[in-house]
């Protein structure tokens, strides 16, 4: 299943962490270019503790960080997941461009609430390739109505967010430091 629902930012589009055929549909509702990664959200900061190459340091500088964040970063956990998957034939169509992951961590209950239910969950922002982002509904529903009604798409917290949120940033850590290398600056 596909999922729709609020973040930190803006609407996201998101999928189980397994769900190799929703991963892919993700791609093609969006019009989203394969090279161009998707990011994972987790539930908390001890995940991010216990499943990438931040530091102890570094994680606590992220959870004092006050802007919304992507961080990137390694993951061997991750990078096994995407290489070998459960164990079945089937792979992650572009498995090979994910150099980092890029991680945020779940900051709404709803989206809490959906990584809780599903562990670490796929997330993009749900808008079509080159469109910015979605902050409303009547945007929702014009960019995804033949998946809406088809039922192929749940929408998870139906309101308006605010567009003067900006986007996240997005960055990484140089080495082992607290030095930032930003991608974006929202």
């Amino acid at each position: 299943m596909i999922y729709i629902l609020p973040t930190d930012t803006c609407y996201g589009i998101a999928c189980w962490l397994d769900d190799k055929k929703s991963y892919e549909k993700i791609y093609k509702i969006k019009k989203r270019d394969l090279w161009k990664p998707l990011a994972i959200m987790v539930k908390d900061f001890r995940w991010l503790r216990e499943h990438t190459d931040l530091t102890e340091q570094q994680v606590d500088f992220l959870e004092r960080y006050e802007n919304p964040f992507t961080i990137l970063t390694n993951s061997d956990s991750v990078e096994l997941f995407l290489k070998y998957g459960d164990g079945s034939e089937e792979h992650f169509i572009n498995k090979d461009i994910y150099d980092q992951v890029a991680f945020r961590v779940a900051s709404q209950t709803i989206d809490e609430d959906l990584v809780d239910r599903l562990w670490p969950i796929w997330l993009t922002s749900a808008n079509l390739a080159g469109a910015g982002e979605s902050y409303t509904m009547t945007e929702i529903e014009k960019d995804f109505a033949y998946y809406l009604e088809k039922n192929t798409v749940e929408v998870l917290g139906w309101y308006d967010l605010d567009p003067n949120i900006p986007a996240s940033d997005v960055f990484r850590f140089i080495e082992d430091s607290l030095e930032l290398e930003y991608v974006r600056k929202g």
